[in-house]
């Protein structure tokens, strides 16, 4: 394994560099203890808030689901108590105009404790009778009898809580007892609503947790808003026994809620460091540059002097250790230039004076001036044609050079196009026309330059040049599209459509100078930019996509 040698990479560093992590270390090293200290600190203390604050929820929920539960048991013990129902369910079935007058008192009875207790859903009231009234209410016990709830509860005095898993159904029944006999007059079974749970626990909207509903043998009921699958760790347990019934209410909040790393507190004391170590890197950083700005200025003029710049004078105004310093240097560079002079002197008396074969080189400045010169030769001749041409060649070629400048305006790139398309209509004799829709806001705006000429030079020769008989057409359309700058060069030829469809060419099919713009422009606006071609039946459109806020300004090649 290789070792770094932090000492030899501590000598290397710049001087100001040294001072920065030096005075840096000094400062940010006891901030930054600090916050550790004070994030542990902070972080226990949040979630020993937190326990608290679960214990209080679940105490909360426990006695609520109790007062719930205790409310469902006077209901039905009042009911099951009542005198009325209790005559009701003695009267024989041949006495039916007793139990119909009986009815009529004990079915109001029986709705008015099913609407006093929100929590109740139905109340069906099995007896040995057979009933002729009231089906929704009374039912014969032949329909229940084999049913465990009914055989246990027939057995006890006391309410019973029962949960069918089949229906998801939270059920409670307690048995009606003559009230000296103790003999079983019928059984009342109470079917509770299905939230009667879910509605208690949504006091844990914030906190994931998994509640479990046990009985004697197994869990089956369970809660959760936990989300995803498996993987999860329990943060805090609680279990207690249900008062009322044989059941066990257990508890699990997962640790993801007690993880204080995106904390409140904690996210306001790390931006509050974050802060003062920012502070503590700009006074730094100012103070360090204060205390070798003379130093600095000593270095930039020792670069001068390697660069043989011996005319400068370096600033004498720190009285420290470091003007005298610079006293020193200017001294030896008073020295040099002295000696430099005294060899000039003796050099210039030795040296001959050469002259070099002046080299003329094709460039736009010769360009120009014979274009210039043929312009002027066609104006005394009085050949208008030669001088419209000469002129728009001028345009095109300046456009074109632009002074070595790769990128400008899109004025700039219009006027050079403008011009290729008036040389090509002279070229044509006018056998076909050109339309320009453009829009103005975006005339300023910068681009590759020499990017539209390629295009247009397809359209005509792959396009206007094969049509027969129509008259052909380029439009040159210029528009804004969000943060793109859009340009479509259409033309009516049918050649591409005949080749390939309605549909798009692949860019591996373009030609060299549409291939060398598609690259030039994906390397300064990013992959999703570049050319297009595509045809239909009226013709072939060639778009250039640029994003406007990527072009670098006055950039060259």
């Amino acid at each position: 394994m290789k070792t770094i040698d932090w000492r030899a990479r501590f000598n290397q560093m710049h001087f100001l560099n040294k001072v920065r992590l030096i005075y840096s270390l000094i400062l940010i090293i006891p901030i930054l203890l600090l916050e550790c200290l004070i994030c542990i600190t902070s972080s226990n203390f949040i979630k020993e808030q937190q326990m608290l604050e679960v214990r209080s929820m679940i105490e909360r929920n426990y006695q609520d689901i109790q007062n719930q539960m205790k409310q469902c048991e006077k209901s039905l013990l009042y009911l099951s108590s009542n005198t009325m129902l209790k005559e009701f369910l003695v009267t024989g079935d041949d006495e039916y105009m007793k139990r119909l007058t009986l009815s009529k008192n004990v079915a109001p009875l029986v709705y008015n404790s099913l609407l006093s207790t929100q929590d109740f859903s139905k109340i069906l009231i099995y007896s040995g009778k057979n009933f002729s009234i009231s089906y929704d209410l009374f039912k014969n016990d032949s329909e229940a009898q084999d049913k465990e709830w009914y055989r246990e509860t027939e057995n006890t005095s006391k309410t019973l809580w029962w949960y069918e898993e089949e229906k998801e159904q939270f059920f409670i029944t307690r048995c009606v007892r003559d009230s000296v006999t103790e003999k079983k007059l019928g059984i009342i079974r109470i079917d509770l609503k299905g939230e009667i749970l879910a509605k208690s626990f949504e006091i844990f909207s914030g906190v994931p947790v998994e509640i479990r509903l046990l009985g004697k043998e197994n869990e089956f009921y369970r809660y959760t808003n936990i989300g995803g699958e498996g993987g999860h760790k329990t943060g805090y347990e609680a279990s207690m026994d249900m008062g009322q019934s044989d059941w066990q209410i257990q508890y699990a909040v997962d640790q993801s809620y007690f993880s204080t790393i995106f904390h409140p507190r904690i996210l306001i004391s790390l931006m509050i460091v974050m802060l003062l170590l920012a502070c503590v890197w700009i006074l730094v950083n100012r103070s360090t540059k204060y205390l070798l700005k003379h130093l600095y200025r000593i270095i930039d003029g020792v670069k001068k002097v390697n660069d043989s710049n011996f005319e400068i004078e370096i600033d004498e105004s720190s009285g420290d250790e470091i003007g005298e310093l610079a006293k020193s240097i200017n001294r030896m560079l008073k020295k040099i230039r002295m000696l430099i002079e005294e060899v000039y002197k003796s050099e210039l008396d030795k040296k001959n004076l050469e002259l070099n074969l002046l080299q003329s080189k094709i460039n736009p400045h010769f360009l120009y001036n014979n274009l210039s010169a043929i312009n002027w030769i066609a104006i005394e001749k009085g050949e208008d044609r030669i001088y419209e041409i000469t002129t728009q060649m001028a345009t095109f070629y300046r456009t074109a050079l632009n002074r070595g400048v790769n990128i400008d305006r899109l004025r700039v790139e219009i006027d050079n196009i403008m011009s290729y398309i008036k040389l090509q209509l002279y070229a044509h004799e006018d056998s076909f026309q050109a339309e320009y829709e453009i829009e103005e806001a975006l005339l300023d705006t910068r681009i590759p330059i020499f990017i539209m000429q390629p295009l247009v030079e397809n359209a005509i020769e792959h396009g206007i040049d094969t049509l027969r008989e129509d008259k052909g057409k380029i439009r040159i359309h210029i528009f804004s599209e969000d943060v793109w700058l859009v340009i479509h060069i259409w033309d009516n030829g049918k050649e591409l459509f005949g080749q390939i469809g309605d549909s798009e060419l692949n860019s591996e099919e373009f030609g060299y100078g549409v291939s060398n713009v598609d690259k030039r422009i994906k390397l300064l606006c990013g992959e999703s930019s570049g050319v297009k071609i595509r045809a239909d039946k009226t013709g072939t459109t060639s778009e250039i996509r640029l994003k406007k806020d990527t072009i670098v300004l006055d950039a060259k090649s």
